[in-house]
């Protein structure tokens, strides 16, 4: 539970030594803007809230005399929160058998008591990425007195993991609802098919190429355009990524598209038998989707500039 506190024991940390180990913060407003007259009287205005360590009863029987001293420099050295409003700063994310456990103050910037319900926490990698999220109940934190930070513990379990074998050497805890706005980079996945078929080469190329595309925001699915080429059959043969950004794996048996060309004119349009095309949560995956000749609906179309899209309705 505070193997993260190892670190710290022994000497007295400074407070440079306390920036590293606490992750970055994600943070929530506690409340609406509160008007002039709901302020306290006779405070100084500051550039923030310096909070001071809280514990809860289930902690407070379970810690030395020093862990208890270093926790207490830990929650007032970190970086001041603004006012009326409450953060999730991790502090030590370790192997559990169950999953991962991630060591955590709850801090309240505020001059009220919080007290949270259930909520849902992610833990992020890399460069934003998901690794994983799980309901907890926070209501079995307490309530956390004003301008204090609670140390806890969340043991995240392995069936909710959403990436395996990944190095979480850069990670970040944070309440869900602070990240819908996040867009998430995609992984490129390739069919067993296309392995075979591409040469490294190729593979690279496609690789490249998809990490040069926007990102997209969590939960959104969309289809990117890739490439297109008009083959000797007249068929127009257009490579699309399709990318999912949400939690659920999705399965294709049939997808209708439309082909546009650089001035808005519908070019071609289909409805292609897929099988079970599966893109797992995620991930992106290259498709290529042939237009025979008689779906093509604008023979001398500009391509100079084209879109894929699902035809709404």
């Amino acid at each position: 539970m505070l193997s993260f506190l190892k670190n710290l024991l022994g000497n007295t940390p400074t407070s440079e030594e306390i920036k590293q180990q606490v992750k970055e913060e994600s943070v929530l407003s506690v409340a609406p803007e509160k008007s002039p007259q709901d302020k306290p009287q006779g405070r100084t205005a500051v550039a923030g809230v310096v909070t001071s360590l809280s514990l809860h009863p289930s902690w407070e029987n379970n810690l030395s005399s020093q862990e208890r001293y270093a926790l207490s420099f830990m929650a007032q050295e970190m970086e001041p929160l603004a006012e009326d409003t409450y953060s999730l700063a991790g502090t030590s994310l370790v192997p559990h058998e169950a999953g991962v456990e991630v060591t955590a103050f709850i801090r309240n910037g505020s001059d009220r008591p919080l007290k949270l319900g259930e909520m849902t926490l992610v833990i992020l990698f890399g460069d934003q990425q998901l690794f994983t999220r799980q309901k907890f109940d926070l209501a079995e934190i307490g309530e956390i007195p004003p301008r204090s930070a609670r140390p806890w513990s969340f043991v995240f379990e392995r069936e909710h993991f959403l990436q395996v074998d990944v190095l979480l050497t850069s990670w970040k805890l944070a309440f869900e609802i602070a990240q819908k706005k996040m867009v998430l980079p995609q992984q490129l996945e390739l069919e067993e098919s296309w392995i075979r078929s591409l040469s490294d080469e190729q593979k690279n190329a496609l690789i490249e190429l998809a990490k040069r595309l926007p990102s997209i925001k969590e939960g959104e699915v969309n289809i990117q355009s890739m490439q297109l080429r008009r083959d000797e059959s007249g068929a127009l043969n257009v490579m699309l990524l399709i990318r999912n950004g949400s939690t659920q794996s999705l399965s294709f048996e049939k997808l209708p598209l439309v082909l546009y060309d650089a001035t808005g004119d519908k070019a071609a349009e289909g409805l292609f038998e897929l099988g079970s095309l599966t893109v797992n949560a995620n991930t992106s995956k290259p498709w290529l989707f042939i237009f025979p000749p008689e779906s093509i609906q604008k023979q001398e179309a500009d391509f100079s500039r084209w879109k894929v899209s699902v035809p709404q309705g």
